[in-house]
């Protein structure tokens, strides 16, 4: 039978003047049973430190153990507390605060238990597991092809090119006559070595076959990617054979942080007419 579980997500914005934030945690309550659950992310945290690059890691750090100690406090007063005494006090750990650490809005879910709701929470909106390599490619096309739409206002889009009798379609393509500038943006963020390798080296062949049969000239193609956060030797090893065997292709290869660099390429040798009249 499914219990009902009121949530809130542990958000860590270290600068209230932009109100920028990084999921931390999530905090659950299951009213039925009167229990409260958390879970915290790790003290060393790669999305934080990348995305506040201008912060002293230890903020970060010592914020986790900060919260930490709150929590388990209040799980342990919370015993002494009737069902509706326990209400007013999720309602209050949650209330919003001028802190660095804060909690969003409240949520529900059913779940099993309590420990299978707050595993649910923790792996969608910390672990984000629903953001597959796919989903995460489909959102840096859409970034980059945003960007030269207002900053170029030049149109790119998904053309299949063919490499003799091999079609290869690639998701962001300009060409005018014979002036192509074609763009592939690469997420690796699988967990697995093989997935990794495999994923890097089915498009290494198949940019590969363009640049032999002459549909692209090594100087036309460009890789955007996205390298994994290494959490073991293995993915780093993994990642680091792509990244040669890319190489090797004397292409160009960008990551998705350079974007000056991305837009010079972008937009090298063509113009927004040329761009706009050149696709067939």
């Amino acid at each position: 039978m499914n219990v009902l579980c009121k949530y809130a997500v542990i958000r860590f914005m270290p600068f209230s003047e932009t109100e920028e934030f990084a999921n931390i945690g999530v905090l659950v309550y299951a009213p039925k049973s009167g229990t409260f659950e958390f879970r915290l992310a790790k003290t060393r945290f790669a999305r934080v430190t990348k995305f506040f690059d201008d912060l002293d890691g230890e903020m970060y750090k010592n914020s986790i153990h900060h919260i930490k100690f709150e929590l388990e406090r209040i799980k342990r007063i919370s015993l002494n507390f009737s069902s509706d005494g326990k209400m007013v006090l999720f309602n209050e750990v949650i209330r919003k605060r001028e802190s660095i650490v804060r909690f969003g809005k409240t949520g529900t879910l059913l779940a099993e238990s309590s420990e299978a709701a707050l595993n649910q929470l923790f792996d969608r909106f910390i672990g984000r597991k629903f953001v597959t390599r796919e989903y995460r490619e489909a959102q840096m096309v859409k970034t980059l092809r945003q960007t030269f739409d207002e900053k170029l206002s030049l149109k790119y889009k998904e053309l299949e090119l063919r490499a003799d009798y091999y079609p290869v379609k690639l998701p962001l393509v300009a060409q005018t006559g014979k002036l192509v500038r074609a763009i592939k943006p690469m997420s690796f963020g699988q967990t697995k070595p093989l997935a990794l390798l495999e994923h890097g080296e089915i498009w290494i062949n198949r940019v590969n076959r363009l640049l032999k049969s002459g549909a692209l000239s090594h100087e036309q193609m460009l890789f955007v990617i996205e390298s994994p956060t290494f959490e073991t030797i293995e993915l780093k090893k993994a990642f680091l054979e792509v990244k040669s065997e890319m190489d090797a292709l004397n292409v160009e290869i960008l990551s998705f942080n350079e974007k000056n660099k991305i837009l010079n390429f972008a937009s090298q040798d063509l113009t927004p007419e040329s761009v706009e009249n050149g696709f067939h």
